[in-house]
């Protein structure tokens, strides 16, 4: 299931020891498609018979992906339905047989061998793509005022009040206005810096030049 989002436990390492017996109790999930430069090691503590993890993820900072993909299962009400009726149809025999095998680690591997056969029968996985969209003006105070604004709306759906409904009219002019012009500013910097940066090759190209000359 952890798998279907991309996430894989990472710890390779024991986390807890006690007397000759050392298991992987505690361990971290993280999705290896965004965060591929890591490192993870024990931290011992002292305090515990379960150690710490310590993750360090090294290229947290890198430039968002135009493209981005993600493993889904197709869940649908149709293969919810055929799903259910399947397993209806299941006898679970080799559950039930206890007098030839009352081993319940073993009746319960049969069970679960039945079940996800049956589910990835009809839930099979499916790989999207799909594109970020880039939107440097969406600032963290247009999104609360977003937010806000949807609340607005709501209340004046269920309310009579003029003065609410006037009130959201002014917040939404007053919202149009400062995403207006948080575009006119992202546009206005990248105007600046396609000048800057054709400006810097104008300057090495004349270094080169000279250098040619000379």
């Amino acid at each position: 299931m952890l798998q279907t989002y991309n996430l894989n436990a990472i710890v390779n390492f024991p986390s807890r020891s006690q007397g000759v017996s050392s298991t992987t109790i505690d361990n971290i999930f993280i999705d290896n498609l965004k965060f591929s430069n890591y490192t993870v090691f024990p931290l011992f503590n002292g305090l515990s018979d379960h150690d710490a993890q310590l993750l360090i993820i090294k290229d947290i900072h890198l430039q968002p992906q135009s493209h981005y993909g993600y493993t889904t299962r197709n869940i649908n009400n149709n293969s919810i339905n055929e799903f259910k009726i399947d397993l209806s149809y299941e006898t679970w025999d080799c559950v039930f047989d206890l007098n030839n095998n009352p081993d319940v680690n073993t009746l319960f591997n049969s069970f679960l061998n039945n079940y996800l056969r049956i589910f990835y029968n009809h839930f099979y996985q499916c790989k999207i793509t799909r594109r970020h969209k880039h939107t440097p003006w969406i600032t963290p105070g247009i999104r609360t005022s977003c937010k806000h604004k949807r609340f607005l709306y709501l209340c004046t759906k269920s309310s009579n009040d003029i003065s609410l409904k006037k009130y959201y009219k002014q917040y939404c002019k007053i919202l149009a206005n400062v995403i207006k012009e948080a575009n006119i500013m992202i546009i206005i910097i990248k105007l600046i810096y396609q000048q800057i940066k054709s400006k810097q090759l104008g300057i090495l190209s004349k270094r080169k030049l000279t250098d040619i000359k000379d």
